[in-house]
Formats: C-alpha cells, sequence, structure tokens
C-alpha cells in the first residue's frame, strides 16, 4: 500500500460516467491549483479491481472515513481517509506519490505523516473499506449510499474505461 496520483482523464471518465448512469456524481475531483488530491491504496479488491481511497483534508469524524490522526502534534488531526468516495482503478492509472521527491519540507512532513499512519493503521483501513462497501452496495444506510460513489456503476466505468482505452492501445503496441 502506498499513496497514488489517479490518472487526471480516467478520473474525468468516471466522473462522466457515473453523472450519465446516476444522474449525479461522487467521484471528487483531484485537481487543485495547490495541489492535487492524492489517494492511498489498494484498500480493497473487487472482481479483480483495486481500490482507492482519496486522502482529504475534511477533519470531522464520520461513519464513512477514519480521521489520520499524529498524536503530540500541535493539530492532531491532519486529515482523513474517505471511503464513501473510493474508486477502483487500473494499475495503468496510478502513479506512485514519491514522498521523498516533495520540495515543499512542510508538506514533505504532513505526508510522511499521513503516510505513517496509513501503514500503522492497514488493517483498519482494509476493513473500513470492505464495511462502507458493503453498506452502500447492499443500500443499508439511504443516506450514506447517496452521498457515496456508485461503486457497481463505477466497476462497470472501470472494465469500459479498459475495453476502450487500454486494451487498444496494448494491441497497437
Amino acid at each position: 500500500m502506498d499513496f497514488y496520483h489517479i490518472n487526471e482523464e480516467y478520473n474525468k471518465f468516471l466522473q462522466e460516467y457515473e453523472k450519465e448512469k446516476r444522474g449525479v456524481t461522487k467521484v471528487p475531483n483531484i485537481k487543485y491549483t495547490d495541489c492535487n488530491k492524492f489517494a492511498f491504496g489498494a484498500v480493497m479488491q473487487v472482481n479483480g479491481m483495486s481500490y482507492y481511497v482519496s486522502v482529504s483534508s475534511f477533519d470531522k469524524k464520520q461513519e464513512a472515513n477514519i480521521l489520520i490522526r499524529v498524536p503530540g502534534d500541535q493539530k492532531e488531526v491532519k486529515g482523513s481517509l474517505r471511503f464513501n468516495y473510493m474508486v477502483p482503478v487500473p494499475e495503468e492509472c496510478i502513479e506512485k506519490l514519491v514522498i521523498k521527491e516533495i520540495e515543499d519540507e512542510k508538506y514533505r512532513s504532513l505526508l510522511n505523516k499521513e503516510y505513517q499512519f496509513c501503514m500503522d493503521n492497514a488493517q483498519r483501513i482494509q476493513k473500513k473499506a470492505e464495511k462502507i462497501y458493503d453498506m452502500v452496495t447492499t443500500n443499508r444506510k439511504q443516506i450514506l449510499t447517496d452521498n457515496s460513489c456508485s461503486f457497481r456503476i463505477l466497476e462497470a466505468g472501470y472494465r469500459e474505461y479498459i475495453e476502450k482505452y487500454l486494451r487498444d492501445d496494448s494491441e497497437q503496441a
């Protein structure tokens, strides 16, 4: 497990795919002016698909997230992992975030702390991912389902993306 950047084109494809099938998308934007969003994963496997969960600056406890805490720091809560927004991503559409290459020392330090938290809590993270996936796909709580990515739709989008964009590339090579 590591931190990754998800390919922007793939992310946009998922957003559009979910919006077309559902009328709305909950796939988070990943492009920001200061720093692009990154994800932690793979937090779980479903039908051969790896799921990645966004690392967010959101710092309020909710049922579908795990707060990233660094005890002893002035601001203990650094952000959260938001499982209702996790997405399946093909290996070709992720790029490892190399923390030591980050030039901003404060940001690099924050990423190291967040990464250490994620590694220390890897089992808890995987269990939470599976629980939220199950709750959303079985619609156990309407409010959670409404405020989550439609994982089944995204899985269909994942398969379509591979078929349309990745298979063609490998066949042409």
